[in-house]
């Protein structure tokens, strides 16, 4: 039987492992999700996916800005849904799914805003991804990906395998090719945020 590495949390949190992650993750992220609260739009009425949501804070943070939507947690880990699930426990407008963003169980057109914080470095093809993800946005909704591009000395991808680090301007490009328009970039030291809009 293979045991899972440490490292393989990060992408898919399990396990008491998975369960002190995302309590530290939480902390960690936190100066991440405020700055990229910053850096786009959340509509007051908004139907809204949150792919790769984790502990389901971001959702709850959300949940402020977006008084009269829906939103939906989204994550391949179990250990993050039932976290999500806890976090945002009695909330009516918010549903945990898990799943991957390789084929998502939403039909088209379905939502006004996709976020993806601190995520895509672990999805398994983001170019192809990508497509799933504008397949469920409705005409003029847009997709939100924060990350932190981490320490650039370091060999992440040596350092968690299931990980591939890209460049906002990559993913940008990724985005354009899956048809979003109007991509747009933002940075702030070594945190990024890149939106586009379904055309």
């Amino acid at each position: 039987m293979k045991h899972m590495a440490f490292t393989d949390n990060f992408g898919n949190p399990k396990g008491l492992l998975g369960k002190l992650m995302l309590v530290s993750m939480d902390k960690e992220h936190l100066p991440m999700a405020e700055w990229g609260f910053t850096q786009f739009t959340i509509p007051e009425k908004a139907d809204i996916i949150d792919i790769g949501c984790g502990g389901g804070y971001n959702i709850k943070r959300m949940l402020g800005r977006c008084r009269q939507g829906k939103i939906v947690g989204y994550d391949i880990s179990e250990e993050s849904v039932r976290k999500a699930r806890k976090v945002n426990k009695g909330e009516q407008r918010v549903e945990i799914i898990r799943g991957s963003v390789e084929k998502m169980p939403f039909r088209n057109n379905q939502f006004d805003l996709a976020t993806a914080f601190e995520t895509v470095f672990f999805w398994p093809n983001a170019a192809k991804n990508l497509k799933e993800v504008f397949r469920i946005l409705k005409s003029s909704g847009q997709l939100a990906i924060i990350n932190n591009y981490g320490d650039p000395n370091i060999d992440w991808e040596k350092k968690i395998p299931c990980m591939t680090r890209y460049t906002a301007e990559e993913l940008a490009d990724f985005l354009q090719e899956a048809g979003f328009v109007d991509v747009k970039i933002s940075h702030k030291e070594n945190l990024f945020c890149v939106v586009g809009k379904k055309a």
